[in-house]
């Protein structure tokens, strides 16, 4: 039972330790940092909280410019049906003032004119009615002269009106690139916040485990999974595949532009994958990016500590904790992550990953540990093929 809780804490330190930096701590230091890591996560809160109320607000801004805009089109679609209006009424009242004026020259010369003044019953009559022909006349032209001004006014507010929804066009593209932006940091904030609050989770656990164990306050955690942790040991590093040849090798790949921590082994999709030696589990990671699933194994190779590490597999048979052997499937190669093709890559380090050293990249990493798997594997020259372990 002790063990099983033993496996746990070291499964545990490897999800904590890349948080925490290069830096072997104690239990004590890793109190402190589970207390500044809360207090991180409540600055966190308190951010996002702050950019979904500016994303509420852009939000609504957005919403408003649209129900201006719509406003204003529709304004301006009023603005236009009276403009028509007002051209059609002085067509009208042209053609008004032409039949006046034509029969007012009619009536002022020959018989048509005396017929008029017949007809009227005086002569006064007749001056009165003539008055009121050239009154309306003026009406007329002054009504046309004010629907004019209505046009031109009306032309005016239309432009005024454009000009406007133009402005609160640009302002809503402005605000919809804020809303983005806004967007993206709340992806980021909720990112953070969530592997903050995994974090804390893990290292509570692992101070809670690490307390039942007995560790010491001033104990770092590596002195004391030296002193706890059960790894079995074995004298002789196997290949991994029963079959395959080695595609990429150890070092810098030009092609890549970077240095390669493994060897890729060409095998096809399904292909049973065992531990290169005795183990223990470190870490089971399923993903579809960088690695794709992953397996990390401690081991204890004539006396020192190695990390066998397995990437792109299609399937993993094992679970953290798990001890293992040379003979044991721990899982099957696959084609996962970012992957030019159906390979296995394995890498080997000095040291145990996530107990010694907590980086892949850096000065205390994975990759400052990591030895060319040919140097302990008794692996075919070149790129010639196997057919046994």
């Amino acid at each position: 039972m002790k063990k099983k809780i033993t496996l746990f804490i070291l499964i545990t330190i490897a999800l904590v330790m890349p948080l925490m930096g290069v830096k072997a701590q104690t239990l004590g230091e890793l109190e402190k940092e589970l207390n500044k890591k809360q207090q991180e996560l409540n600055e966190n809160q308190q951010q996002q909280n702050q950019n979904q109320t500016e994303i509420n607000n852009t939000q609504q801004k957005i919403n408003n410019i649209y129900s201006q805009m719509a406003n204003i089109t529709t304004e301006i679609d009023n603005k236009t049906k009276e403009s028509e209006q007002l051209e059609k009424d002085i067509v009208e009242k042209n053609k008004q003032i032409e039949d006046l004026m034509r029969y007012y020259q009619v009536s002022t010369s020959g018989s048509s004119m005396l017929e008029y003044i017949m007809g009227a019953e005086s002569i006064t009559d007749l001056i009165y009615r003539l008055s009121i022909t050239e009154q309306i006349s003026n009406y007329n032209k002054k009504s046309i002269k004010q629907m004019n001004e209505m046009i031109k006014e009306n032309e005016k507010i239309k432009e005024d009106l454009d000009n406007k929804k133009k402005e609160l066009s640009k302002l809503q593209t402005d605000l919809s690139v804020q809303l983005a932006e806004l967007n993206k940091t709340k992806s980021s904030l909720s990112e953070e916040g969530h592997s903050l609050s995994e974090s804390i989770k893990e290292m509570k656990n692992t101070l809670a485990d690490f307390k039942k164990l007995g560790c010491k306050s001033n104990e770092t955690l590596t002195q004391c999974a030296n002193r706890v942790q059960v790894i079995p040991s074995g004298s002789t590093f196997y290949r991994p595949t029963a079959t395959g040849r080695i595609t990429s090798n150890f070092g810098y790949r030009p092609s890549f532009g970077s240095y390669h921590y493994a060897v890729d082994i060409g095998v096809g999709i399904g292909t049973p994958v065992y531990s290169v030696a005795s183990g223990t589990v470190m870490k089971v990671i399923y993903s579809n990016k960088g690695g794709g699933n992953q397996i990390i194994v401690h081991h204890k190779v004539n006396g020192k500590y190695y990390t066998s590490y397995y990437c792109h597999l299609s399937a993993i048979n094992v679970k953290k904790g798990d001890v293992v052997t040379k003979n044991t499937v721990i899982g099957k190669s696959g084609n996962t992550g970012n992957s030019t093709g159906p390979h296995l890559h394995l890498g080997i380090a000095t040291g145990r990953w996530y107990v010694d050293y907590y980086n892949y990249y850096g000065s205390n990493s994975f990759g400052s540990h990591a030895i060319n798997p040919r140097d302990v594997i008794i692996f075919p020259s070149g790129s010639k093929s196997w057919s046994n372990r």
